[in-house]
């Protein structure tokens, strides 16, 4: 179910805390997270979130406990679980 703001009501998360932030990348960004997504079945944007909370928390503008360092979600996009190298 998509919110008001566009979100995504998801377990554990409250309507609206997320905001849509667009930005571009390289292609070699996007293909070395394509891998990563495939190889652990985490979700493309929870790793985004991850590293940023993680450059942020390092860089002293975020604190280090903060709960965007360690919530990763699974993927749900089509056919990228049966890619997955972890899956015989």
């Amino acid at each position: 179910m998509t919110t008001e703001n566009g979100s995504q009501n998801r377990p554990g998360r409250k309507p609206g805390d997320l905001v849509r932030l667009d930005a571009k990348i390289t292609a070699d960004l996007d293909r070395a997270l394509n891998e990563l997504v495939l190889a652990t079945g985490v979700a493309k944007a929870s790793l985004v979130r991850a590293a940023l909370a993680q450059y942020l928390a390092a860089h002293g503008a975020l604190a280090p406990e903060h709960p965007e360092l360690v919530t990763l979600a699974p993927t749900a996009g089509p056919g990228l679980a049966s890619q997955r190298k972890d899956i015989p």
